[in-house]
């Protein structure tokens, strides 16, 4: 096998967080969301078989929880700015694309949610 590109897929981890544009919104705990695709080769992991040898998902999922409930973020910008940097610095070379949803925000309106989306 020459190259196998891949994506791995972590969808809708939920953790509550303290983040919020207003000190209302940091005074309180409220539901967040991420979907993360990761995109990477794993010719190795395919043919060796190793947890080593590719991106190990449960520690993904145990970063972002860390970060998501770790420190208070205005924006949800600065949110998934953070743990896109994270999984970069753990895993170089690995393509990210990140949703970070608030769940239930305090707008007009009353949104199921609110996001960012970036790529890196």
């Amino acid at each position: 096998m020459k190259n196998s590109p891949a994506t791995i897929s972590v969808r809708n981890l939920e953790f509550q967080g303290r983040h919020g544009a207003t000190a209302i919104e940091r005074k309180t705990h409220r539901r967040f969301q991420v979907d993360i695709d990761l995109h990477l080769d794993v010719v190795r992991a395919a043919a060796s078989d190793r947890l080593a040898d590719t991106v190990d998902y449960h520690t993904v999922c145990g970063l972002l929880c860390e970060i998501g409930t770790g420190q208070t973020y205005r924006l949800l910008e600065a949110l998934a700015g953070a743990m896109a940097g994270a999984i970069a610095e753990r895993w170089p070379g690995v393509g990210i694309e990140i949703e970070v949803r608030k769940l239930n925000p305090p707008c007009p309106g009353n949104p199921a949610y609110t996001a960012v989306r970036l790529r890196r």
